[in-house]
């Protein structure tokens, strides 16, 4: 596309604030130089505020989708056959609002259409409506040119409305954690184990807690750092409570929100990872990725693409107090598994998961086009 005109991009979708794995992931593309020196992109941001209960009806929700499809339409109006890029959504009003966009885009636009799944709650969300709002779905499903998902696994969100489908998995950058930085950090003393998510019940921290206060009793030298911010405060302060209960305040702590260099520390300092995900519409955790990086050995559920993604450098189990005490036992007394899983990570993330790998696949696709 060197030397030619710049195409038209219409980017639509979720960007920070709240850190999320899918507001990340398209932070990164929208930053990408490379995108913009082949698109004259316009923005149109979603960003909710209440990622709680992200279907809830707001009138914050309702004027923030009522602006995106009006504004999409007049941007599909005015610019010469744009590419619509939306990040779709797994939620029932998320989903119309999206498929309003994607009418007046190839209507008004006569552009193409690609949308991006992070996460694997779509095709459920298209099961649970019927009648004139399904048919409506369905057919602007039908307009989409490319659906992306992040593993194959996820494809059949689409439900077959969509005749192209592209895998692509996310990435962060290469220099997030340095090859050279990896083991470098304080590894002395007690193994420590990471947990670096959004503390919500779904995600599995509190099983995780209970995992690792059974072991520590059991006489293991284990540490656990939660990392993350809180989804529901009277639930955290009951586990707060536990901790305490069981006298584990030094060995289980929470550090709250860490972002840049603080974040980067606790990878480095830890020497293994643990997220034991039941959430119903996981993906891609952008945090796996960053673990992976920082040559740590996962321990995580067989949710979303999870399963592909740490097959050759983590641990598969069920996300129970005894699934995720078991997992962690065994890397905890068997140091040369998890030192050769720890190196397998750091390999699978330079080979496959780098955020130069991501946007570049996605631009390929657009230019494509």
């Amino acid at each position: 596309m060197a030397g030619t005109k710049k195409g038209n991009l219409i980017f639509v979708g979720p960007l920070p604030p709240p850190i999320l794995g899918e507001s990340i992931a398209l932070q990164s593309l929208y930053k990408s130089e490379k995108l913009h020196q082949r698109y004259k992109v316009k923005k149109i941001n979603l960003s909710r505020k209440d990622f709680e209960h992200p279907g809830a009806l707001s009138f914050d929700k309702v004027w923030t989708d009522s602006f995106a499809i009006l504004y999409s339409g007049l941007l599909s109006l005015a610019m010469k056959n744009p590419i619509l890029y939306i990040s779709i959504s797994q939620t029932k009003m998320g989903l119309l609002r999206d498929c309003m966009m994607i009418q007046a885009c190839k209507l008004l636009g006569r552009g193409k259409v690609v949308t991006h799944l992070h996460g694997n709650n779509l095709g459920g969300t298209i099961d649970a409506v019927s009648g004139t709002t399904q048919k409506f779905i369905v057919n602007s499903l039908k307009k989409i040119d490319v659906g992306i998902v992040l593993g194959g696994k996820l494809s059949p969100n689409y439900r077959g409305h969509v005749k192209r489908i592209e895998v692509v998995s996310n990435g962060i950058p290469a220099d997030f954690i340095l090859k050279s930085e990896v083991g470098l950090g304080n590894k002395k003393g007690a193994i420590s184990l990471l947990y670096l998510s959004n503390l919500m019940f779904e995600k599995g921290y509190v099983e995780l807690i209970k995992a690792t206060t059974a072991l520590i009793k059991e006489g293991h030298n284990l540490r656990l750092d939660l990392v993350g911010g809180i989804q529901n405060e009277s639930e955290f302060q009951e586990v707060r409570q536990y901790i305490a209960a069981n006298e584990m305040d030094h060995r289980i702590q929470y550090h709250g929100l860490k972002q840049g260099d603080e974040k980067k520390r606790f990878f480095l300092e830890s020497d293994m990872m643990a997220l034991p995900t039941k959430y119903k519409v996981e993906g891609q955790p952008m945090s796996i990725i960053e673990g992976m990086a920082a040559g740590l050995p996962i321990i995580s559920s067989d949710r979303g693409i999870i399963a592909e993604l740490i097959k050759d450098c983590g641990v598969i189990i069920e996300p129970t107090v005894e699934g995720v005490k078991a997992a962690i036992k065994d890397l905890v007394v068997d140091d040369a598994e998890r030192m050769r899983l720890g190196r397998m990570s750091r390999e699978t993330f330079e080979e496959f998961y780098t955020e130069d790998k991501y946007t570049d696949a996605l631009i390929a696709i657009f230019d494509e086009l």
